[in-house]
């Protein structure tokens, strides 16, 4: 039988509703695959597209098992579904998950994440874990008075990341902490030249493919834009440990890791087990963008040599600034990725845009200048 054709008979569940499932929706369908999407709302991103939607909440074991059992393989847009909810509803069910629940539980955990990175002696910034009131003091004076709290699990996009500077920082943070329940790891705050991202995927074969190097501009924490393709001296070293590490952990999908430049070197500020913001570039400067690999992965396909169409490319995301309904007064020369969001709102990503040509000056220069033009 063709391989194509058993293909087909696939049905891959996805938890959540959002705009990276909705990217993987499309793409699944491009493919001529066959996807249901788990959701609150009918409305979500997207439940939209999706072959089938299945009410529900992707924290109920109820719910989620609903999916498991139309399903033959389940991905997730979130890592923060905790692993041992996925566990409790996986339980006499024969449907896989990817990424595995072993690598989701190290990874969404930023504490574990950063010993599994420590223990493989890859680069990453220290870091200690804090309990007490007193023990943020001690950590403040030996990180010289400058250092960033994170939250352990849930954090995206700025929010859970809290920078400190000073002592009133530090006394306004103190508020909020309630010691072991807070969950928090605590890292110094550095000088780096800029941010960089590493996409790599690998397949359930074990076959690994990885994207360009891009640099990402933030606003807030919050990815703006993504310019590339980059490179740099500690590049190919990375590239190299990272590959280990996704063969020693077994992991299986679409994975990032996120970089602070610090000059000579490359340090890993955190990974993401998912299709990714910094990726979207991929969609139209790629041969095979991210949710492709993502789902050939997931169904053990072959994955396709990565080659890159253009000299450069730009991605712009659209962030929501206010709660009216958005407006194009003119469209834009790139590709415009709408996410057909029911609701916009501060800092929301409602969308994004992609440019490809021959100069990243030229291209970045008419991206958010274009940008105006949408009113959010």
């Amino acid at each position: 039988m063709p391989q194509t054709t058993s293909i087909y008979k696939k049905s891959i569940g996805i938890l959540g509703g959002g705009q990276l499932a909705r990217m993987l929706v499309l793409k699944a369908r491009q493919m001529g695959l066959h996807t249901i999407v788990l959701s609150e709302k009918i409305s979500d991103p997207a439940a939209r597209v999706s072959n089938r939607w299945v009410k529900g909440k992707i924290s109920s074991v109820k719910d989620i098992k609903k999916l498991l059992k139309l399903s033959d393989v389940v991905t997730f847009e979130s890592e923060f579904i905790p692993a041992e909810l996925l566990q409790k509803s996986t339980k006499g069910k024969r449907t896989k998950i990817y990424p595995n629940l072993v690598c989701l539980g190290r990874l969404q955990d930023r504490l574990h994440q950063k010993e599994l990175l420590f223990d493989n002696d890859l680069p990453t910034l220290g870091h200690v874990k804090v309990n007490s009131k007193e023990e943020i003091e001690l950590a403040y004076q030996a990180f010289n008075h400058r250092m960033v709290f994170k939250k352990r699990m849930g954090g995206y996009d700025g929010y859970g990341t809290f920078v400190i500077r000073n002592q009133s920082e530090l006394n306004s943070f103190k508020t909020h902490f309630k010691g072991q329940e807070s969950q928090f790891i605590i890292e110094p705050l550095i000088q780096f030249k800029s941010e960089k991202s590493l996409i790599f995927a690998r397949s359930a074969t074990g076959q690994i493919v990885s994207l360009p190097m891009i640099q990402s501009v933030q606003t807030n924490n919050q990815c703006d834009y993504v310019i590339g393709p980059v490179k740099h001296p500690a590049e190919a070293k990375l590239r190299r440990q990272i590959t280990e590490l996704l063969n020693k952990i077994n992991y299986v999908g679409v994975i990032a890791f996120e970089l602070f430049d610090m000059g000579q070197e490359l340090v890993i500020n955190e990974i993401a087990p998912r299709v990714h913001n910094t990726g979207h570039f991929s969609q139209d400067a790629l041969n095979a963008d991210q949710f492709e690999l993502h789902l050939r992965c997931i169904l053990g396909l072959k994955l396709p040599e990565i080659e890159t169409l253009h000299k450069a490319f730009v991605m712009v995301n659209l962030l929501g600034q206010s709660t009216r309904n958005p407006l194009i007064k003119k469209f834009p020369t790139g590709e415009l990725h709408w996410y057909e969001k029911t609701e916009n709102r501060s800092r929301r990503k409602m969308g994004h845009i992609n440019y490809v040509g021959r100069n990243k000056k030229d291209l970045l220069k008419r991206a958010l200048t274009e940008r105006k033009g949408i009113l959010l």
